[in-house]
């Protein structure tokens, strides 16, 4: 498999991992330790953990990169 393929798909596998986690760690908050109801929304369980993912994912993309570069 060509490494750009590897490393998009790799980049959408760690965004769907932090999007559930998210959703798993909120539900687990909200339901067993603060005791209110869990109610989704698609833009603060969707769309903010894809912004964090992607974010995320660029800047560890980037830093390894340079550390691969520099070795």
């Amino acid at each position: 498999m060509n490494k750009a393929i590897k490393t998009v798909l790799g980049g959408v596998l760690f965004v769907v991992i932090v999007i559930g986690l998210w959703n798993l760690f909120d539900f687990i908050w909200k339901t067993w330790i603060n005791g209110s109801g869990y109610q989704f929304s698609s833009s603060y369980h969707i769309l903010y953990p894809l912004g964090i993912g992607v974010v995320s994912y660029v800047i560890l993309f980037v830093i390894n990169t340079v550390r691969n570069k520099n070795k």
